[in-house]
């Protein structure tokens, strides 16, 4: 496929290109200059009052199914893994949108194994050849290890020692590996750049000091600004990318589902408000430290390809300026991961392109206002299968985390059952910020955030009796109204009460990945 993009502002490092059009041609940019590149049977678009720019390169993800698909509809077309299975990576495509650490260098029970299955640990510096070799034979891109020993978060948990890293590091250097270390903290942060790590992920949590800033000026950082925030319900009261109209209109109805659910679950009264670390960021950036952008998607709130222009945002709150933070997306993490091909608008690099209304490089929500995407030259179509593995990849995550938590901590607030003597399942009682909510076998919420004794009343009362009234139901469309035949944990069955829509006399089966209930009617 050819085609020639028209009159538009071309965005390359930050800044504005003389020229107006672009061409594209196998996959590949071909041209750059005015209206006279286009060639005889190429596809024109007008871009008038559009700015295009690269592709965006997300630093820090954690692969899911379908995450390359999700992520391209939001421009995002290259993601860089810091700490996937093996089976996971190998489902995703294409490859050549992502690169991968494999699987992460962390010492027995650190951080982050409470979230994966059973993997192989590093116990010390006579482990490093072996685990470097395994990650490389794996198809490994660069190495990711992690240095934290719990105490940012007042946590105390296995982490690797200096020597470990120092050996991890030598040995992924002598395979031409970049090495991504992950700490919490300044004092964390100070010492992986002492043994030599290339970048770090994440911006520490705690206020660094000159001396910090000085220590650390070589490397790169990857900041991920918004896991800290976007994670935590707003003002609003839910999670804040369900605020954001341009990124959620073009949000799958599944992962906006998640995020729902995800703004009902327990939060900690006060969240953090990521003030030193915006600080952090702003005086690594002025230190000539290279800032990469990086969401750390799939944690909660975080959302493939979307978060990322949360995560621009973000960025220019901490003081980058638009053009700044677009760099932190585009050629910077190209540079620093050895991405030759993308980032750039030049002849011959990847036609991964992102075309915005509006001008990013004034206004960086701009991003947010996207025209049309490419990846490779090409608009992919999106795979409603592979969106359905992807979260119920990230639920299976999920719950192996929080059966985690609960088994090291038996007063971690989660979920509880609410039954009948006789032992049916009435419903259940969730903790959220504030107390506990209500909700039916299936979930749906069955009254206002109370205590807990509260809840459990209402859940007795009412978790079987409001099943029998009539529910409001949507899939893809408005609220209709519908009731209830059959329900178990994970589906429903209904039956909608418009006569006019077809449907099997005993009514539907519905996946709760694919349908909101309410027992009372909400704007569409």
């Amino acid at each position: 496929m050819a085609f020639t993009i028209l009159h538009t502002r071309l965005a390359d490092r930050g800044a504005a290109l003389p020229a107006d059009c672009l061409r594209v041609a196998n996959g590949r940019i071909t041209a750059i200059g005015g209206p006279e590149i286009a060639q005889p049977g190429d596809t024109l678009v007008d871009g008038s009052g559009a700015t295009l720019l690269p592709g965006l390169i997300d630093a820090h993800v954690h692969l899911a199914p379908g995450c390359v698909q999700l992520a391209a509809a939001y421009g995002v077309t290259t993601q860089l893994d810091q700490f996937s299975m093996p089976e996971v990576i190998d489902r995703e495509t294409p490859r050549s949108s992502f690169r991968t650490s494999g699987i992460g260098a962390t010492a027995p029970g650190g951080h982050p194994t409470i979230a994966f299955p059973p993997i192989p640990y590093v116990t010390g510096p006579e482990d490093a050849k072996q685990f470097v070799a395994d990650r490389i034979a794996e198809g490994a891109d660069h190495l990711k290890l992690i240095y934290d020993d719990g105490s940012g978060a007042m946590l105390n948990i296995p982490t690797l020692d200096s020597r470990t890293v120092q050996a991890l590091t030598d040995e992924a250097h002598a395979h031409g590996l970049t090495v991504v270390a992950h700490v919490s903290t300044a004092a964390g942060a100070v010492k992986v750049v002492e043994c030599g790590v290339d970048v770090l992920a994440h911006v520490p949590s705690d206020l660094m000091s000159p001396a910090d800033i000085e220590a650390v000026a070589d490397v790169a950082v990857i900041a991920t600004l918004g896991v800290a925030v976007d994670g935590f319900n707003g003002p609003s009261g839910h999670l804040p990318l369900l605020d954001e109209p341009e990124l959620m209109a073009r949000m799958p109805a599944r992962w906006r589902r998640v995020l729902d659910h995800q703004s009902r679950r327990w939060m900690p009264p006060e969240p953090p408000d990521g003030t030193a670390a915006r600080a952090n960021t702003l005086a690594l950036h002025q230190a000539g430290v290279r800032v990469l952008a990086g969401t750390d998607a799939p944690n909660p709130g975080l959302v493939f390809g979307a978060s990322l222009h949360r995560e621009l945002v973000h960025l220019v709150r901490a003081g980058l300026t638009p053009a700044e933070a677009l760099v932190a997306a585009t050629s910077a993490p190209a540079e620093v991961f050895g991405l030759v091909d993308r980032g750039r608008l030049t002849v011959g690099a990847r036609a991964d392109l992102l075309l915005v209304d509006g001008d990013p490089l004034a206004d960086i929500t701009a991003t947010q206002r996207i025209r049309q995407t490419w990846l490779g030259g090409e608009q992919r179509e999106y795979d409603d299968e592979r969106e359905l593995a992807s979260i119920r990849f990230l639920g299976e995550t999920t719950a192996r985390i929080v059966a985690a938590l609960k088994s090291q901590f038996p007063g971690f607030p989660s979920p509880e059952d609410v039954v009948r003597e006789d032992g049916e399942l009435l419903g259940r009682v969730v903790p959220v910020t504030g107390g506990w909510l209500p909700t039916t076998v299936f979930g749906a919420e069955l009254g206002p955030v109370s205590s807990h004794d509260s809840a459990v009343e209402t859940v007795q009362r009412e978790g079987l009796a409001s099943l029998t009234e009539t529910w409001w139901a949507r899939t893809d469309g408005p609220w209709l109204e519908a009731v209830l035949t059959e329900v178990q944990p994970e589906r429903v069955r209904l039956r909608w009460k418009d006569p006019l829509l077809e449907q099997p006399p005993s009514g539907r089966w519905y996946d709760l990945t694919d349908i909101d209930l309410s027992r009372h009617p909400l704007p569409t």
